[in-house]
């Protein structure tokens, strides 16, 4: 398949029968239920957050305290839910500024939570392209 660069020319190449595969597969992969701990159902609500653009690139994520309040879990919980956003280059911790979100350009995409997290926020095709390009 050769990438033109144009959504409206890439879809309109009967290639629509394929991302329809993709997205029927990749839905029944999504259902698999995993035990979540409370370090990892943080990352993933923060994770979701970001990816569904509850929380936009360049923004500072809400302070510690209180994210320990909505999460009700330890601080400990909390640092190491953030050390592992940073590992993925969804956020920027930055001493007595805050933890940035960083643009998308700056995210492991083929990370399997960032890439989860998009399916669950709805995948377009111009998602998939962008994934197909890399």
């Amino acid at each position: 398949m050769c990438h033109t660069g144009d959504p409206a020319i890439e879809t309109s190449n009967n290639n629509n029968g394929v991302w329809s595969l993709v997205r029927e597969n990749l839905d029944n992969v999504m259902k698999v239920a995993r035990p979540r701990t409370s370090h990892a159902q943080v990352v993933h609500k923060l994770g979701q957050g970001i990816v569904s653009g509850e929380f936009s690139a360049g923004e500072i994520l809400p302070g510690d305290a209180e994210l320990v309040g909505r999460f009700k879990v330890s601080r400990t919980i909390l640092r190491e839910a953030m050390k592992t956003l940073t590992a993925k280059g969804m956020v920027a911790p930055k001493a007595r500024i805050g933890t940035r979100v960083t643009s998308r350009d700056k995210w492991n995409m083929f990370d399997s939570d960032v890439l989860h997290w998009h399916f669950e926020s709805g995948i377009n095709t111009e998602f998939l392209l962008h994934l197909y390009d890399m």
